[in-house]
């Protein structure tokens, strides 16, 4: 697999735990070649064996105030209509979305928010 680099914007994004009953956040993308994404999927609580329920993480934490400070948002709602870079596995409708930065003219000092890289910080 290669790592592409494709232009995008953020049609929609939120949070939401109903779908599964597990945080995780979609940033909805249309890239410039006509095609839509849905960016994220990823589950930002886990399952306390303990109390048999789901419990909030430093990770999920974490993760939504480093996309936040990436798209230099105060929250969710207000990345609809930012321009940003996908990086990503694979060509075309199976790339797989690695990570994600704002374009410079919109916030020059942010390097890539990679989603391995925050993973990798908490130990996942």
């Amino acid at each position: 697999m290669n790592d592409n680099k494709k232009l995008a914007k953020i049609v929609s994004a939120s949070l939401e735990i109903k779908e599964r009953g597990n945080l995780n956040f979609w940033i909805n993308v249309a890239y410039e070649d006509g095609l839509n994404q849905g960016i994220g999927g990823i589950t930002l609580d886990t399952y306390n064996e303990e109390k048999k329920r789901r419990i909030g993480t430093a990770y999920g934490c974490e993760f939504i105030r480093q996309l936040l400070l990436c798209l230099d948002v105060n929250d969710f709602s207000e990345m609809k209509g930012k321009v940003i870079w996908v990086f990503g596995h694979g060509e075309g409708c199976s790339i797989q979305p690695t990570g994600i930065k704002p374009l410079n003219v919109d916030n020059p000092k942010q390097k890539a928010l990679m989603f391995a890289d925050i993973a990798k910080e908490f130990g996942i």
